[in-house]
């Protein structure tokens, strides 16, 4: 009986680990001795039979037995590594005990990732890293011996021709799976050329019970076989059996290594907000990912367990030059069929696929998302949803990658305007290199040494030239695209390069108005000399005595006399702090976001977007308005614009909430309450910061507008010291905090709620469509139904 077999095999376990030195006290151990002995008597049938009856778990084992598996691979390990171990039984046996010790620390290990959510290689066993263990036992002739034998298909058989070519003594160890070990082999050595490296996968023998895992490895090659060229993203499959996949071995690291390494190179960010997308890997690697699912979609048509670990990165002078794509079918761990803590690479798995056990292309779309968030080195957030860092980098990338992680299939590929057919990826491929090239821009022009960065500090510094170089990619790309093929694609391109060039005007008129404000100032002090270009107009204008600047002087009111340092000083530093938040708002925050959208809002939804794209653009303005009436026209007039410019603000904020709290509540809303997974569930913490605004601008202004209607009526005289305090709270509130630490999650928080709003559009408009295709065609009903049902 199989039972009794696994029984005498534990029993023969505990004589072997004896010490020769220890006497053997009672019966029970010359019970075990007798065990031991006949364990020599076995053939591969019988150390089948014992290896399937193991206990899967260790609670289970150590019940059985009465001592817990890691116990009993450390004295099976410290047997084996015994000079004299195999002494006491044959060879042919310890090459079986050696695979039964190869079998407890695969389970060991593979519990430990399954039921604790340790990473692979993290835990020691027997005082040594399991892959070593792993690799001492596969080397060893007599394991080998016994894993030929034990995975050994029968004779009648069609895949023991090709279990024949397989070289066994070639065999070393390679990585340990969730129910499997993969071994490295060569093929016998054909009469020409040299032999084949396979990679053979065994199931860990007492998964073996499980019929799912067995039929799912039976029909591998079935599924997903095949001979592949060797440039091939697939890995040619030669043959599968009940208990093993021999496929081509390919040389390489697998994604989620390659990916660990980096992490644990990067400098992690003051705030996690702040962790920048890594570019670099996107470019190289991302683009590889796509060019191989492009090929899997078209010979093989989905992946279903697309993670890191199932993905093998070839390198060639350190840089990644291809992708393999292994492991293809449902991992059983995702499905439940195999209990277990959740694993760690479980967030790559679409919902479909572990609430239903089987999925399709649409699945795939949602996987790629995923590895695409890890490649560019962001920790992932909740399921279907994209991380905030993503919509601090590029608005385009995050909308592409919500369009892949929705977390319903038939709502993946909505907006991107994509053909959901075998050529998605390749149209993905082609969307994703455009918002690549974007970063790059962008990334280009940002400040790379100490120097660079405290310069940027500055009003304007860098900001004309990096908008500008965004704006030449748009315009590029806007030219490349397709307005029939992709309307929405065009769209959102055109509207890219609009909002760029907006930037870049805004960013213009700040700075000249910046540059007005100084140079006033330095006149009021004295340190104003006559310009060539404005001698040469006032020439013109025949007025060659004039030393003024021509028009701007004209327009200045009788009583505001310069220079006058002192009396002019709180109108220019009120201007200051003004014109400084002014810009960093809009360049931080407004510069690529815009609410409307391709399909027109109409009712309250309408007047939303309305006012919050008037005063997202209006704040690239205003504060040039506001800076340059009383500097140019009348100095008294800042009593009046101080508090005006605070009340715009306020009105902007509440704007802007009053749209993205709307955008929110409908997309929680949508599909009778199932929501958008792409809006988080609760608070949303990055537009928090944006609400805990509203109250503090509007708490601000009532005392601003007071104070400042008393000055502008001589009821109050400390205007310097007003002037003051308002420049302590622009520069210390808005300039450093609102439209500097606070600018990412503000950004976040409204771009996730413009996109919600934009994707509710298209899908309210898809479902229109199919309701009015379905009303179409239905059949009308007969005249003379009427009669007949009343006549029944």
């Amino acid at each position: 009986m199989a039972s009794a077999s696994v029984d005498l095999l534990s029993a023969a376990c505990a004589h072997l680990t004896r010490s020769p030195e220890a006497p053997e006290a009672d019966d029970r151990g010359a019970e075990s001795r007798d065990a031991a002995i006949e364990l020599d008597t076995w053939d591969a049938a019988d150390w089948r039979a014992a290896l399937l009856d193991v206990p899967l778990d260790e609670r289970a084992y150590a019940d059985r037995f009465g001592i817990e598996r890691a116990k009993e691979i450390d004295r099976l390990w410290g047997w084996w590594s015994d000079p004299v171990a195999d002494e006491r039984v044959t060879h042919a046996t310890t090459g079986y005990l050696g695979f039964f010790l190869l079998t407890l620390i695969s389970m060991h290990r593979s519990d430990r990732m399954r039921y604790h959510g340790e990473a692979y290689g993290s835990s020691e066993i027997a005082g040594r890293p399991g892959d070593e263990l792993c690799g001492e036992l596969v080397a060893h002739p007599y394991v080998q011996h016994a894993i030929e034998h034990l995975y050994a298909p029968s004779e009648e058989d069609d895949e023991a021709a090709v279990w024949d070519t397989i070289d066994f003594a070639t065999m070393a160890f390679h990585r340990q799976g969730t129910t499997s070990i993969i071994v490295k082999v060569d093929s016998v050595a054909p009469k020409a050329g040299d032999p084949e490296e396979y990679a053979l996968k065994c199931l860990i023998y007492p998964y073996l019970r499980m019929q799912p895992i067995v039929e799912a490895t039976r029909g591998y090659k079935r599924e997903f076989g095949g001979k592949r060229p060797k440039d091939s993203p697939l890995v040619t499959v030669w043959d599968s059996y009940d208990s093993w996949v021999l496929m081509r071995f390919v040389e390489g690291k697998t994604l989620a290594d390659h990916l660990r390494e980096i992490a644990e190179q990067r400098r992690q960010p003051k705030s996690e907000i702040l962790r920048p997308v890594d570019i670099e890997q996107l470019r190289a690697l991302g683009m590889l990912l796509l060019d191989a699912m492009e090929v899997l979609a078209e010979k093989v048509g989905h992946h279903n367990d697309l993670t890191p670990s199932n993905i093998i990165v070839r390198f060639k002078n350190d840089l990644p030059f291809e992708i393999k794509l292994i492991d293809l079918g449902v991992n059983f761990l995702h499905t439940r069929t195999l209990v277990g803590a959740e694993s760690r690479e479980s967030v790559y798995i679409a919902p479909e696929v572990k609430a239903k056990g089987k999925g399709g292309h649409h699945a795939d779309l949602y996987s790629v998302g995923m590895v695409l968030i890890a490649i560019g080195g962001i920790p992932h957030s909740a399921p279907g949803t994209v991380p905030d860092q993503f919509y601090v980098a590029s608005v385009g990338l995050a909308r592409l990658l919500e369009d892949l992680l929705d977390a319903d299939p038939e709502q993946r590929l909505a907006v991107s305007d994509i053909d959901d057919g075998p050529g998605r990826f390749a149209e993905i491929r082609d969307l994703f290199v455009c918002e690549i090239e974007v970063l790059e821009a962008a990334e280009k022009e940002q400040p790379k040494t100490r120097y660079e960065r405290l310069k940027n500090l500055l009003p304007g510094s860098g900001a004309v030239k990096r908008q500008r170089a965004i704006w030449k990619v748009r315009r590029k790309q806007a030219k490349a695209t397709d307005k029939a093929t992709h309307p929405m694609r065009a769209h959102h391109l055109r509207q890219a390069k609009g909002l760029k060039r907006w930037a870049v005007a805004c960013a213009l008129l700040s700075w000249a108005t910046l540059a007005l404000v100084v140079t006033w100032w330095s006149r009021d002090l004295d340190l104003w000399w006559q310009a060539k270009p404005f001698e040469y107009v006032n020439w013109l204008l025949n007025r060659s005595g004039d030393q003024g600047i021509p028009v701007l002087d004209d327009i200045r009111a009788a009583d505001y006399p310069i220079p006058s340092a002192w009396d002019n000083l709180p109108v220019r530093i009120v201007a200051l702090a003004y014109a400084i938040p002014g810009l960093r708002l809009y360049m931080n925050i407004f510069a690529d976001m815009t609410p409307r959208s391709a399909r027109r809002r109409r009712g309250w939804r309408g007047v939303r977007t309305a006012a919050a794209s008037f005063m997202m653009r209006a704040s690239a303005v205003y504060p040039t308005v506001y800076i340059l009436l009383p500097t140019l026209v009348q100095r008294r007039w800042w009593f009046l614009f101080a508090p005006l410019g605070i009340i715009t603000v306020a009105t902007m904020i509440t704007a802007c909430l009053w749209f993205a709290r709307d955008a929110n509540a409908r997309a929680r809303a949508w599909n009778g309450g199932k929501g958008l997974s792409t809006v988080p569930k609760g608070e949303i913490m990055t537009l928090q910061r944006m609400e805990s605004w509203a109250p503090a601008a509007w708490l601000y202004a009532l005392p601003v507008v007071i104070i400042g209607t008393f000055l502008y009526f001589d009821r109050l005289q400390d205007e310097l010291m007003y002037a003051i305090a308002i420049a302590l709270i622009n520069i210390g509130i808005w300039t450093f905090k609102n439209t500097g630490s606070d600018a990412p999650y503000v950004r976040a928080g409204l771009t996730r709620a413009i996109l919600a709003a934009e994707r509710l559009d298209v899908l309210e408009a898809n479902r229109k469509a199919k309701a009015e295709a379905a009303r179409k065609q239905a059949p009308e009903p007969r005249a003379d139904e009427p009669l007949q049902e009343a006549v029944a």
